[in-house]
C-alpha cells in the first residue's frame, strides 16, 4: 500500500502545459469517451510518462516530439496509486512535446469525477445531466491528468453533444460545429492557468438567464428547465459579490465569464470551478417570497464563497493539499464580509458566532488538529474540508483583521494577489506578504493559531492594588489538563466607567500580562467586540460588574459570547448546567436571534437528560422564559420590522411549543400549518412542531408537501421534519425513506443523521448505520459519510458509547479518520456530561 508521500505525488520528469480536452457523454449509457492532447514540458529525459488516472479506461497513447516525431506508448493502469503510465520504446528528450490520448470512463453515481444527475422535467420523464466534481482528486476520474494544485495549466475544452442540449465549460463558448452523427461540437475558449481540480463540463437539458453584467463580465445562471423564476436572487447577490470583490482585491475578475450552475444532485455545497460555478440547487434557487432569512442568507454565503475563490484559490492556489485552509478559510472570511456589505439588516458577523462556536466545540477536544498539517493520500486531503479548515480558519483571519484593522489587512491581501497572481504558495507567503505592508509581526502572530491545534481562555483578575488588569491564558479542553500551549493572542480590551470608555489593543504573547484600569470600579469586557477566537473568564469583582451592565453595556456578539463561553465552561464541567438555566433567566429580555438560538442549544441538552416528572418542571420552567419574548414579538409578523425578528419568532415559536411543550403554541402551530399565507419562518416551525407532535396522518400530510414542493428550500424543510417525529413507527418509515433511493444520495445521509439526533429515538437510525453500514457506503458520497455520523456525538449513554467506539474500530472512516476521532471524544465528554448534569437538574426541577 502507498504509505508515504512519494507513493502520492508524481515524478517531475515532465509539466503540463495546456489541455486540449474533448469529451463526448453518453447520457443514456452512463459512459463518456474522450480525447487529449497535452502540451507538456519534459524537464528530465525520460522514457516513461506517469500521471494520475482511476476508473478509466485508456485505449491508445502517444507522444509527438518537438521534432515532430509520433512515439507510440504502451499503457499500465495502477489502480491502487491511482496513475498511469506511458512508456515508450526510446528517452524522451527534454524540452516541449505532446501528448495523445483517448479514454473512456462510466458516468458513476458517486457525485464524483464526470457524474450523473437526474431530474423529472414537466412531462414526468427522468432527464440525465452529465456534470463534474474534481475537487480534491477526482480529476483523474474524468481524464488522464496531473493531478496536483501546483501542476497548473490551460484548459481548451470540447463537449460532443446532442444538437438539443446544452454544454457548458469553465470558458466561454467560441465556437460550435455539426458532426456527420447529428450531434454538435462546442469548443469553448481557453482559461487561464489553473489547477486540474477546477475543470468543470456539463452537459444536458439546461437553460439559462441572460447574463448581467459587472464590470465587464457576464454572470449568469444554468438551470434545468422550469426554474428560471427562482434565479433572480441567486444573480442579484452574485452581481453585487462580484463587483464587492473587484474593488475589494482591486484586480480584475481573472477570467472572461461567471456561470453559477444550479445541479439536482451535488454531494459539496458549491465548487468554485473557474468560470462555471455549480451548486446544490438549495444555495443558488430561491424564492424570496417564501423563503426565509436565514435560507436567503445561506444562499448569499455559498454566492459570496465560491466567487471569493476566483481570485483566492483560483488565481492564487495553495501549492499542496496541506494549504487548503488558505482557500476555503479565507473564502468563508469574505463569505461573511460580502453578505455583510450586501445586508447590513442581517447581522452577519453577529450570526457568524454559531459558526465559530461549532469550530470552538471541536477546538476544546484533545483530537483536534492544527488547522495546517502534512497531507500525503487522497483520503488526507478529503479530511481537511472541516469545521477547523472553514470556520475556525476563518475566525482566526477575523481576528487578524480585527487587530490589525481592516484597511491594512486588505492592503495586505492586495500585496498578496498581486505578487502570487497564476502562481501556487504556501501559508507563510499570505503573512509575509502581509506583514511586508503593515509592518507588524503576522507570521510570528498566526504561526502560533496554524501550526497547533486548540485555543485558550483569557483569564481577567485585578491586581491586588487595583490598578491593573491581569490577563492570563492557559489553553481551554473540554476534558483534560492543560498541556502548557501558548499562543501570541491579539487581545482586545474595553473599559467603561463614568460614561468613558476606553479599548486598548494588545498581544498576549506569553502566559500573562497587565494592562493599566481605567479607574479601579470601571466594567472591563476582554475580547471586546467578541472577534477574538479565544474563551474569556473574569475574576469575582470583574465578573459581576460585567453581569451588572450585560444587557445594557454589551453588545449582541458579545452578550453571545458571554452565552458561548458559559455553556463551554458547562461542557468542561466548570459550570453546572442547573447554573446555566439559571444564568439564561437573565436573557428573559434578549431581543437577538443569535443569541436566542445559542441559549436554545444549550437548554436543548439539559432536556436531554431529564424524564418524567423533573422534565414536566423544566418544561414548565421554558416556558415562563420564552413566552413573555413571544408576545412581545406577536404571532404574525409586523410592518417594517427587521428580518431578524421574523427570523426570532418562528425560532422561539417553534422552541416553546416543543422545547417547552406549550399546548397552546401546539395548537396555533397546526393552525399556522394550514394557512397558505403563512410567514415563511413560522412556516418552518410549524412543520416542524407538526411533525413532532403529529400522527401517521400527519406524517402522510408532510409527505405529501414534500412531494408537491415548489422549491428547493420546501423541500428540505419537509423532508428533514419527517425525522424530527415522536413515534418510533414513524422514525422507522423515514429511515426507509432514506434509504429508499427515492431521497437524492446527496440529502439522504442528512436525513438518517437528523434521525440520529431524534431526542428519543436516535438510537434506531445508529442501529440503521450498523447494520446497513456496507451499503450505505456503496450507495452514499464518501464525503457525506462522516456527516451523516455526526449526530453520534448526542448517544449519551454509555451503553451507546461503547457500541460506537467497538464498531468503528472495526469500520474506519478513512476519508474522515481524524473527524471521527473528533466525534467519538466528543460522544465520550456528552457522556459524562449527562452523568454529571442529570442530578443537579433533578434537584433544580425536582422541587419547583
Amino acid at each position: 500500500m502507498p504509505n508515504d508521500e512519494h507513493d502520492y505525488r508524481l515524478p517531475r520528469t515532465a509539466v503540463p502545459r495546456r489541455y486540449g480536452l474533448t469529451l463526448a457523454p453518453d447520457l443514456e449509457g452512463g459512459k463518456f469517451t474522450g480525447h487529449e492532447d497535452v502540451t507538456i514540458e519534459v524537464l528530465e529525459p525520460s522514457a516513461e510518462l506517469v500521471v494520475n488516472a482511476i476508473e478509466l479506461e485508456i485505449g491508445s497513447a502517444a507522444i509527438t516530439t518537438a521534432a515532430g516525431r509520433r512515439l507510440e506508448a504502451t499503457v499500465r493502469l495502477d489502480e491502487e496509486s491511482e496513475r498511469a503510465y506511458f512508456t515508450f520504446a526510446e528517452t524522451l528528450s527534454a524540452g516541449p512535446a505532446t501528448l495523445h490520448c483517448s479514454f473512456t470512463g462510466t458516468l458513476n453515481d458517486k457525485l464524483r469525477g464526470f457524474y450523473r444527475s437526474r431530474y423529472t422535467d414537466a412531462e414526468g420523464k427522468e432527464q440525465v445531466i452529465a456534470t463534474t466534481q474534481m475537487e480534491a482528486t477526482h480529476a483523474r476520474r474524468s481524464f488522464p491528468c496531473w493531478d496536483e494544485p501546483d501542476l497548473k495549466a490551460s484548459f481548451g475544452v470540447t463537449l460532443e453533444l446532442a444538437a438539443d442540449l446544452m454544454g457548458v465549460s469553465n470558458g466561454p463558448e467560441v465556437d460550435r460545429t455539426a458532426l456527420p452523427d447529428g450531434r454538435i461540437s462546442v469548443r469553448f475558449a481557453d482559461t487561464m492557468v489553473m489547477s486540474t481540480y477546477l475543470v468543470a463540463f456539463i452537459v444536458g437539458r439546461l437553460e439559462a438567464t441572460e447574463p448581467v453584467d459587472v464590470d465587464g463580465v457576464p454572470l449568469r445562471i444554468v438551470h434545468v428547465p422550469g426554474k428560471a423564476h427562482l434565479t433572480g436572487f441567486g444573480l442579484d447577490v452574485g452581481k453585487f459579490s462580484l463587483q464587492h470583490f473587484v474593488d475589494y482585491y482591486g484586480i480584475p475578475y481573472p477570467d472572461a465569464k461567471v456561470d453559477l450552475i444550479a445541479v439536482p444532485d451535488f454531494a459539496a455545497g458549491a465548487m468554485e470551478n473557474l468560470g462555471c460555478i455549480t451548486f446544490r440547487e438549495a444555495l443558488l434557487l430561491v424564492d424570496p417570497a417564501s423563503a426565509t432569512m436565514q435560507e436567503e442568507m445561506l444562499v448569499a454565503d455559498v454566492v459570496a464563497h465560491e466567487l471569493a475563490h476566483m481570485w483566492f484559490g483560483d488565481l492564487v492556489t495553495m501549492r499542496w493539499w496541506n494549504g487548503l485552509w488558505l482557500n476555503e478559510a479565507f473564502a468563508t472570511f469574505m463569505e461573511v464580509m460580502a453578505c455583510d456589505a450586501y445586508r447590513p439588516d442581517w447581522q452577519r458577523w453577529v450570526a457568524f458566532g454559531l459558526e465559530r462556536t461549532a469550530a470552538f466545540e471541536v477546538d476544546g477536544l484533545q483530537s483536534t488538529r492544527a488547522i495546517e498539517y502534512p497531507v500525503n493520500s487522497p483520503a488526507d486531503a478529503e479530511g481537511m474540508f472541516d469545521v477547523l479548515t472553514y470556520q475556525k480558519g476563518a475566525a482566526l483571519l477575523r481576528m487578524l483583521e480585527q487587530y490589525l484593522g481592516e484597511d491594512r489587512l486588505r492592503d495586505g491581501i492586495r500585496h498578496y494577489l498581486t505578487v502570487h497572481a497564476y502562481e501556487n504558495t504556501e501559508t507563510g507567503d499570505l503573512w509575509d506578504a502581509i506583514e511586508a505592508v503593515t509592518g507588524d509581526p503576522v507570521r510570528k502572530i498566526m504561526d502560533s493559531w496554524i501550526w497547533q491545534g486548540g485555543h485558550p481562555v483569557v483569564s481577567a483578575s485585578l491586581s491586588d492594588d487595583g490598578n491593573n488588569i491581569v490577563l492570563r491564558q492557559h489553553r481551554f479542553l473540554f476534558d483534560g489538563d492543560d498541556d502548557g500551549r501558548e499562543w501570541a493572542v491579539p487581545v482586545l480590551v474595553r473599559q467603561s466607567a463614568g460614561g468613558a470608555t476606553q479599548v486598548d489593543k494588545l498581544l498576549l504573547d506569553g502566559a500573562s500580562t497587565m494592562l493599566p484600569t481605567m479607574t479601579p470600579d470601571a466594567v472591563v469586557v476582554v475580547n471586546a467586540g467578541a472577534h477574538g477566537f479565544y474563551r474569556s473568564r473574569y475574576d469575582g469583582p470583574l465578573l459581576q460588574r460585567l453581569a451588572s451592565v450585560a444587557t445594557t453595556e454589551l453588545s449582541a456578539a458579545e452578550r453571545y459570547q458571554l452565552v458561548d463561553d458559559t455553556w463551554g465552561a458547562v461542557i468542561a464541567g466548570l459550570t453546572g448546567a442547573d447554573e446555566f438555566c439559571q444564568f439564561a433567566r437573565g436573557f428573559a429580555g434578549e431581543t437577538e436571534l443569535s443569541v436566542w438560538q445559542l441559549l436554545l442549544a444549550g437548554l436543548r441538552w439539559c432536556d436531554r437528560f431529564l424524564d418524567g416528572e423533573a422534565r414536566t418542571s423544566f418544561q414548565a420552567f421554558v416556558r415562563e422564559l420564552l413566552t413573555p419574548a413571544v408576545e412581545r414579538l406577536g404571532w404574525a409578523p409586523v410592518p417594517l420590522e427587521r428580518s431578524l425578528d421574523a427570523e426570532l419568532r418562528g425560532t422561539l415559536v417553534r422552541a416553546l411549543a416543543l422545547l417547552g411543550a406549550d399546548s397552546t403554541a401546539q395548537a396555533r402551530a397546526r393552525a399556522l400549518f394550514d394557512d397558505p399565507n403563512v410567514d415563511p419562518a413560522l412556516a418552518v416551525a410549524a412543520v416542524n412542531v407538526v411533525a413532532a407532535t403529529g400522527d401517521a396522518s400527519d406524517f402522510e400530510r408532510i409527505q405529501a408537501r414534500l412531494q408537491s414542493a415548489t422549491t428547493p428550500q420546501e423541500e428540505l424543510r419537509y423532508l428533514y421534519a419527517l425525522a424530527e417525529v415522536s413515534d418510533p413507527d414513524l422514525v422507522d418509515r423515514t429511515l426507509d425513506l432514506a434509504m429508499s433511493g427515492k431521497v437524492r444520495s446527496q440529502n439522504a445521509p442528512f436525513l438518517i443523521g437528523r434521525c440520529m439526533a431524534n431526542r428519543d429515538h436516535g438510537e434506531r437510525a445508529w442501529r440503521l448505520v450498523r447494520t446497513r453500514w456496507t451499503e450505505i457506503n456503496a450507495r452514499f458520497p464518501d464525503t457525506s459519510i462522516i456527516r451523516m455520523l455526526d449526530p453520534i456525538k448526542t448517544l449519551t449513554k454509555p451503553e451507546q458509547y461503547a457500541d460506537t467506539k467497538a464498531f468503528f474500530a472495526e469500520h474506519p472512516v478513512p476519508q474522515a479518520a481524524r473527524t471521527l476521532d473528533q466525534l467519538l471524544e466528543r460522544e465520550g465528554i456528552n457522556v459524562k456530561l449527562r452523568q454529571r448534569a442529570t442530578p443537579d437538574l433533578l434537584e433544580q426541577f425536582s422541587r419547583r
